[in-house]
């Protein structure tokens, strides 16, 4: 049975998408609540006669047991089939396109100063804008395309072309987000930091206002106040609605309910208009010439050749922890001003040697796994989407990651050695840039983007890929090198002879406390052993620790529950507590990221003992190899008490 048809009959049998109120899965379940409670107990029955159902169980929140990974999948069915509010995890699958995502995800966990979450809150502010600014640049593209294809010089098309409706009304709609961005910007940043967005629309709206061209200087509290329309930019809009939102925030805590609709916007506007003129805008326009004058006159003009292999080669770390999302606003304050931004083609270079890399390895691999995500990852990269490539393939590999950034600083130096390659609007790179390329400069973007590649193959394929890479982060898997290989299923009778021939192994306690036999759990799924065989532990220190070596192979974002892979082939789920995963504060905090390899006695995970236990959930902790069925026989530790580091399971 497909994942497909799984999720329909599930949802078929708790009667109908319509009878849905929300669907969340943990590590191992789907929890399910109902609009109405009144499903047949058969259908129940029918659910868990299902294939790959493990188990039903029945109470206010129906929950399907599905094992880890398993759930993932069938979740994300019923997402993108049906119309019910589904919260989807996407870190719990174990399909090898993951990988991108979840170490994507690793890495934003980790940022964690107060820089990183300052670009972090950068980018919950513009990314939602950037699919208008892709239409709307491309639409632009098109019409730059056919300003230059209607160049008297250049003679391919009617010179009057550029005066029909058609390609006035193009020009329009390209423009429409870019004459307004300040309005998304302040909205974003208002609904970012908990405000009112329509009054940081407002706020966005003052920094882009036409009258304080016409007003010139401002005489304000004594002080004599120079204005114009865009001084200090979209960062101006970003810290004037941010200020909005404190104002907005302390006059409305500050107000009697019944005047609140009145008073509360009113002050607003009024003390945050006045904030904005005296402070935010002088203030922000020093800011934004600061950082132009660094990116754009003293690296790429002033520092030239080492200026633009510099920019290249250092953008994708910057990718990594999330600040390159900073940079938008300079690339539209630069557009603004200069009508295109010769930043943009310099950073895109970066994506060339990613691009570059991925060929390298993908010829020189014969591990199956490395080529099914190269080669599905390298397609978007070609186009300009990088991180398929950054966080499915260079990043966890580690050494291409370095020889990529490396061989992209080829293709920046050779952009900066011509002055003037920009590009109109920001949003893609790589290929897709090319429409966007001012002042006819295609061939000079192309060759650059091909040095790029070329940098990223000869650094990658000389000195920065080894095949043991791709065995550390996808394990062992060489295509068949004879016809009985080739034709030799991959089953679970292979599978199991492979392990259950292999010598006896120790599982070590992960944790240090009481030992309860999952027997006593008063969780159903892991007391019955649906989900495998193990333990539970009763932890007396709030630290979860690697039970043995192996590949961390699921981590979920909550932090409540990790699998591990050993390096012998045990699938080990640790999970801290029970229905944890409705805990919503921060009680956990993880050390690790998915696909990391770790040692036996690696710290995992820190969580709050105290906190989960008073918000009255049960901190029995369950250690289970979800894989027990390999097994001939797995025995526990007999022993009341454990220590970290312990024999705890030996499986046979």
């Amino acid at each position: 049975m497909t994942n497909k048809e799984l999720a329909r009959l599930i949802v078929q049998y708790l009667g109908g998408e319509q009878n849905i109120a929300s669907i969340t899965n943990c590590i191992t379940r789907l929890r399910i609540t109902l609009y109405s409670h009144d499903t047949d107990q058969k259908n129940l029955e029918a659910i868990k006669d299902l294939d790959n159902v493990l188990s039903v169980l029945d109470g206010d929140t129906i929950q399907i047991v599905l094992g880890p990974g398993k759930v993932t999948k069938i979740a994300n069915e019923i997402h993108e089939n049906t119309s019910v509010d589904v919260g989807v995890d996407s870190s719990g699958g174990e399909n090898d396109a993951d990988i991108a995502s979840d170490t994507k995800q690793a890495y934003k966990a980790k940022q964690t100063s107060l820089i990183q979450q300052m670009f972090r809150h950068l980018g919950n502010i513009f990314v939602p804008i950037i699919p208008g600014l892709v239409a709307s640049g491309l639409l632009l593209g098109i019409a730059n395309m056919i300003t230059n294809m209607a160049d008297p010089g250049v003679g391919f098309l009617n010179p009057n072309i550029t005066e029909a409706s058609w390609f006035q009304l193009l020009e329009g709609v390209g423009n429409l987000l870019f004459s307004s961005l300040g309005v998304f910007v302040g909205i974003n940043t208002a609904r970012e930091f908990g405000g009112t967005m329509v009054l940081g629309g407002i706020a966005g709206l003052l920094i882009y206002a036409p009258v304080l061209d016409d007003i010139g200087s401002l005489s304000l509290f004594g002080l004599d106040l120079k204005v114009s329309e865009g001084l200090g930019g979209l960062l101006g809009a970003i810290f004037a609605a941010y200020v909005f939102t404190k104002i907005e925030k302390f006059t409305r805590k500050h107000t009697i309910d019944s005047l609140d609709l009145i008073v509360t916007p009113l002050v607003t506007l009024l003390l945050g208009s006045i904030v904005t003129f005296i402070v935010i805008q002088p203030i922000a326009g020093l800011v934004m010439d600061g950082i132009t004058w660094f990116l754009v006159d003293l690296m790429l003009k002033t520092g030239g050749v080492i200026g633009g292999f510099v920019l290249s080669a250092t953008f994708l770390p910057l990718v990594t922890v999330g600040m390159h999302q900073g940079l938008i606003p300079v690339h539209l304050e630069l557009i603004d001003k200069f009508g295109s931004t010769t930043l943009l083609p310099i950073l895109s270079m970066a994506g060339g040697g990613q691009v570059g890399a991925a060929i390298a390895i993908l010829i020189k691999t014969k591990n199956k796994r490395m080529k099914n995500t190269v080669t599905g990852a390298l397609p978007v990269g070609i186009l300009g989407v990088g991180e398929p490539l950054i966080y499915g393939v260079s990043l966890p590999l580690g050494r291409p990651f370095l020889t990529a950034c490396l061989g992209a600083g080829f293709g920046g130096a050779f952009l900066s050695l011509f002055n003037g390659v920009g590009a109109i609007s920001v949003g893609p790179s790589g290929l897709a840039l090319i429409p966007l390329i001012a002042n006819n400069k295609y061939v000079i973007y192309i060759i650059g983007l091909i040095i790029a590649y070329l940098g990223g193959f000869i650094l990658t394929y000389l000195f920065g890929y080894k095949e043991r890479m791709a065995t550390a982060v996808f394990g062992e898997s060489t295509p068949a090198t004879t016809a009985e290989e080739t034709t030799k299923p991959d089953t679970d009778e292979t599978t199991n002879a492979t392990l259950t021939d292999a010598k006896t192994t120790t599982i070590y306690s992960p944790l240090k406390g009481e030992i309860i036999p999952l027997s006593q759990l008063s969780d159903e799924v892991f007391a019955s052993e649906a989900v495998g065989k193990g333990l539970a532990i009763q932890p007396e220190e709030g630290k979860l620790y690697a039970p043995t070596n192996g590949i961390v192979t699921t981590v979920f974002p909550t932090g409540h529950a990790i699998g591990i892979t050993s390096d012998n082939g045990e699938e080990i789920l640790l999970h801290i507590g029970l229905d944890t995963v409705d805990i919503k504060d921060n009680v956990f905090e993880l050390h690790i990221k998915k696909d990391e390899k770790v040692k036996k006695g690696d710290l995992l995970c820190s969580f709050n003992i105290d906190a989960i236990v008073k918000k009255g959930y049960d901190i029995s902790s369950p250690i289970i190899i979800t894989n027990s069925d390999l097994y001939n026989d797995i025995t526990p530790v007999d022993a009341s008490e454990i220590k970290v580091g312990d024999p705890l399971l030996t499986l046979d």
